[in-house]
């Protein structure tokens, strides 16, 4: 998955994941009187993590590339080698980490 559709999905499905949680609880939380309840649920505003605020992405991004060829292909210190009927294919794998905050405009929930 591209790091892009990622992080438009997790967003939109922790946006979603919290209406929805707050409008299947939203019959419980009644008063007596039968008025509602405050939203149980709710997301921050800003972006302070030490705060509870935003949504904080820590990830792993790997890229990879592969050269398939004969067997004269030169071995690179992080490379993995597979014999494929007489074949070799090397592939190089790098991986790099990312964190980075998105900050929430508004209440949400």
């Amino acid at each position: 998955m591209e790091l892009e559709a990622f992080i438009k999905e997790t967003l939109v499905q922790i946006s979603n994941g919290i209406q929805g949680a707050n409008e299947q609880l939203a019959p419980q939380r009644k008063k007596e009187d039968g008025t509602e309840l405050p939203k149980l649920y709710l997301l921050a505003p800003g972006r302070k993590q030490d705060q509870g605020n935003g949504v904080h992405f820590d990830v792993a991004i790997t890229s990879r590339s592969e050269d398939a060829g004969k067997s004269g292909v030169k071995v690179k210190l992080v490379v993995v080698e597979v014999d494929l009927g007489g074949k070799i294919k090397t592939a190089e794998q790098a991986m790099s980490r990312i964190q980075f905050s998105v900050t929430v405009n508004q209440w949400h929930g």
